[in-house]
């Protein structure tokens, strides 16, 4: 008899929804002390409901609270006292970062702290052209290297002191690169990854992204709006759906290693951000991910080194110049490669607003956690794929 799987587990995860709702409720109206405040209930809740797999139908729950936000909500955010500090921390950090890389703090700016105001055109474009602006926006490739870097040498057996660890680290990673929406995704991702790891239980991808996306709507509601929360979230949902079948295609010794990780989890992201890669820029750097894998080596050397020269060089002027030579070594090699790189992204049309709909769509019934029976192929899917790519080039 053919094995019949569920297309859904029936118990969403309650914190994922809860922190939806709260995103319309509070908003810019709640001071920032709320805000942490509810943060600090939801994640511990989160804890305890990480092992019951999630229903994809939270994501419009989350998507019907910010329509209601709109609504009743004002639309600029409020500034306080805590705002202003982190605004004149990250003021500091941006000038040392001018101070210690020279004719390359536009890059280290970019790369470090995710500011990109002293980019030219001319950089923007090559850097666009080589597919490598997504290096300017801190999200789960810093943050995933930045912290295993720290983490590591802090980590305790003491459970609840090395979370805590974990959130000082991301909390202010968030705060100097300015609580963008991809360093917030990233962050509550680590958040909910590490909470699994607590609870000793197996992550349930689906169940992290669906929190992952109610926190940030929490902490900043208008960030949906922004092409940094719609890609970053994009890229994120095709790793989920997809990274981990395609490295079970591959033999088992390869399948594990750095490498191929790095490999599939490109490719699967560049899967789900395709339509709104083509909607916002109307081209694809085809290039981006081989040329992503060869230069991975050097951001461990710009983040850490970086990151150490750019926090001492208001008291230790000296030992920060010292430790920022690697890293402006490894800026210099990443924008030495994008200037002499000359290869024309693919000139794509952008597609209609309900050809991405439809694309994602079948991107979900493509999905082997939608599939009724994963051993046939989701033909429903791979036809209703066919005809979004189809629609794209004719509407």
């Amino acid at each position: 008899m053919t094995e019949r799987k569920q297309w859904f587990h029936t118990r969403p995860m309650a914190g994922a929804a809860l922190g939806a709702i709260l995103a319309a409720i509070l908003g810019s109206l709640a001071p920032d002390w709320v805000l942490l405040a509810v943060c600090a209930v939801l994640i511990p809740i989160a804890a305890f409901l990480f092992h019951r797999r999630s229903a994809f139908f939270l994501l419009p729950i989350a998507s019907f609270a910010v329509l209601v936000r709109i609504v009743m909500l004002p639309t600029e955010m409020p500034e306080g006292p805590v705002a202003a500090f982190l605004s004149n921390l990250r003021g500091n950090l941006l000038g040392n970062a001018d101070a210690l890389f020279r004719d390359e703090a536009a890059a280290a700016r970019g790369i470090l702290l995710g500011d990109r105001t002293a980019m030219t055109a001319a950089a923007y474009a090559r850097y666009a052209q080589s597919g490598l602006l997504h290096l300017f926006a801190v999200s789960g490739l810093h943050v995933t290297i930045l912290v295993g870097m720290i983490d590591k040498s802090v980590r305790t057996e003491r459970k609840a002191l090395s979370f805590g660890v974990l959130a000082l680290i991301l909390l202010f990673l968030c705060a100097v690169t300015g609580f963008t929406a991809s360093v917030l995704r990233a962050a509550f991702t680590m958040i909910a990854l590490r909470l699994t790891s607590i609870r000793e239980r197996k992550a349930d991808m689906p169940s992290v992204l669906c929190f992952t996306f109610a926190m940030t709507l929490l902490c900043d509601p208008f960030s949906y709006q922004t092409v940094g929360f719609q890609l970053s979230f994009a890229a994120m949902t095709g790793m989920v759906l997809f990274a981990g079948k395609f490295r079970k295609k591959l033999p088992q010794p390869l399948r594990n290693t750095l490498i191929a990780r790095a490999v599939i989890g490109a490719i699967a992201a560049m899967i789900g951000m395709l339509p709104l890669t083509a909607y916002y820029f109307q081209t694809l750097a085809w290039i981006a991910v081989p040329l992503s894998i060869l230069l991975i080596p050097t951001m461990p050397v710009i983040l850490l080194f970086g990151f150490l020269s750019i926090l001492l060089y208001g008291i230790l002027p000296h030992v920060a110049a010292i430790l920022s030579y690697p890293a402006y070594g490894a800026v210099k090699y990443l924008s030495i490669i994008v200037q002499n790189l000359d290869v024309p992204g693919l000139k794509i049309p952008a597609p209609h607003p309900a050809v991405i709909a439809l694309y994602c769509l079948a991107l979900l019934l493509c999905s082997p956690l939608f599939l009724r029976n994963r051993k046939r192929p989701p033909w429903i899917g791979l036809g209703l794929l066919a005809a979004s790519i189809l629609l794209w080039f004719l509407i």
